[in-house]
């Protein structure tokens, strides 16, 4: 079964309209007729094969395809097509009857001989669509596939820097607090034990969830009180960002913002100009100039894959990390 989108449909209306244009005008040439009538009477006919196929299509795709033994299902789509095609011709004729668009007197007979070669012409070219619409979507597919695979490798680099960072932590607080490194570790287990089992790409939601567990885990280790404040626009919980997306910039802001004494960490989320913004702010020591490091270039990078960027300004002591989507 292939769902075609909207877009799609406009294309497909579009091609017929043109082709029935084109039609109509060779044989008003080709028999010397009126090109006006016979112009707008192959744009009435276009239009009626497209309303039919649209509507058999739909039809096919979302209740009679599945009905339908798989042998059988490219025939039967063939013969609904066939059927868009026909019952379009007829249509036209019996306006062109009606209401006298043009001045061709055509018998019944022949025009259901002109219908049949109009019902085989649109099967002919609706196959040729299917099939590069599947190419399409199959090309869409290992697009997909092949970016989140290039994702995985780079959040692979991102893991053992993680790690890295968070057991050099525990290790200190083993000697100056042994609750304290104990509890780091159960919020470090449960941490991985969310995070290994999430897609390259996950849901806000989700990543708002993680962040939550690094908190906890981060929280442990703060000289002064920290506060983080969640400001996320419900509407957006369901976008797909990058894995520790808004984990990277918590964690630049509090060891280098904050330094991890005292402040205030923002995490926000909201839609501006068709765009997706989510910010992190903290209201540390700021910077002049910002040397990116593992974390922040990786991350770029992999927004970059997705269609989208990291921007960030700092003045006043107040640092603004942006992810555009």
């Amino acid at each position: 079964m292939l769902r075609i989108r909207v877009k799609e449909w406009l294309y497909i209306m579009l091609f017929a309209l043109i082709l029935g244009f084109c039609i109509s005008g060779f044989i008003a040439s080709l028999y010397e007729e009126k090109i006006q009538p016979m112009l707008l009477m192959g744009v009435i006919v276009s239009f009626y094969v497209f309303v039919f196929s649209f509507i058999t299509t739909e039809l096919n795709n979302r209740w009679l395809i599945e009905r339908v033994p798989k042998l059988l299902r490219t025939p039967f789509s063939l013969l609904l097509a066939f059927v868009s095609g026909f019952s379009g011709a007829m249509l036209g004729y019996l306006s062109d009857r009606v209401f006298k668009i043009t001045s061709v007197e055509l018998s019944f007979d022949k025009a259901i001989s002109l219908s049949f070669f109009l019902g085989i012409i649109t099967s002919s070219v609706g196959y040729l669509l299917y099939k590069l619409i599947t190419l399409q979507r199959r090309e869409e597919e290992s697009r997909r596939l092949l970016l989140e695979e290039h994702i995985r490798n780079l959040e692979g680099q991102i893991a053992p820097h993680f790690m890295f960072n968070t057991l050099n932590a525990v290790a200190e607080l083993v000697w100056q607090d042994a609750e304290k490194a104990e509890k780091s570790i159960l919020s470090l287990a449960r941490l991985l034990r969310r995070s290994l089992h999430l897609e390259p790409l996950i849901t806000l939601e989700e990543e708002i969830n993680l962040l939550k567990d690094y908190w906890s885990l981060m929280s442990l280790r703060f000289t002064g009180p920290i506060e983080l404040q969640l400001d996320v626009d419900e509407k957006l919980l369901g976008i797909t960002v990058p894995k520790f997306s808004l984990q990277i910039l918590v964690e630049n802001a509090l060891k280098h913002g904050l330094k991890l004494k005292q402040g205030r960490v923002k995490v926000r989320a909201y839609s501006t100009d068709s765009k997706n913004i989510l910010e992190v702010e903290d209201n540390g020591c700021g910077f002049n100039e910002l040397k990116e490091g593992v974390g922040l270039s990786n991350l770029r990078y992999r927004l970059s894959l997705c269609g989208g960027k990291l921007t960030y300004s700092s003045q006043n002591g107040s640092t603004v990390f942006r992810i555009i989507l």
